[in-house]
């Protein structure tokens, strides 16, 4: 992929103002990232997709933002490990709000996830969450929990409003 990865805007009928609204970056395969993505519009959020860190950085060193990056504990072929610690060594990106995603573990996945989720939030993950099956109820609860109190644009534009008076 050459392009950035595109801002899918929220579609929910609870569609939340641009001061309310988050942006979400989902890593992980495309069939789990279809499902991910409905939910959080639904919820009245933004939405970028990608399927691979150089995706997602293409996306973060653009001049977009991503409050809330859910990444897929168990990656095809990269390892979700190597993207947080590229993510907090780099200093515009290293307070990203970081949540691993165990979706659907597999059996060998479901025994490596207590030493998974240990080394993750010793590299500065901010949450891990294990979902066996998907709920998109849960899914959104959890993301509730790692949000900041403003989202990024609305935070940018307060501080544009201040050093304007």
């Amino acid at each position: 992929m050459t392009d950035e990865p595109k801002v899918e805007e929220a579609t929910g009928a609870d569609k939340l103002s641009a001061k309310n609204t988050f942006r979400i970056l989902i890593m992980d395969t495309p069939q789990h990232v279809a499902q991910l993505k409905a939910a959080c519009n639904d919820a009245g959020h933004s939405v970028v997709s990608a399927h691979t860190i150089k995706e997602a950085f293409l996306f973060l060193d653009g001049k977009n933002h991503a409050d809330v990056i859910v990444c897929a504990a168990h990656l095809e072929d990269e390892s979700m490990f190597e993207f947080l610690k590229r993510l907090r060594a780099d200093p515009i990106h290293k307070k990203s709000m970081f949540m691993i995603l165990a979706l659907e573990p597999g059996p060998k996945a479901i025994q490596l996830s207590d030493s998974t989720k240990r080394a993750a939030l010793l590299l500065g993950a901010d949450a891990f969450v294990s979902m066996p099956a998907f709920d998109a109820s849960q899914l959104i609860a959890e993301i509730k929990k790692v949000l900041p109190l403003v989202p990024l644009l609305e935070a940018a534009r307060l501080e544009g409003e201040k050093k304007g008076t």
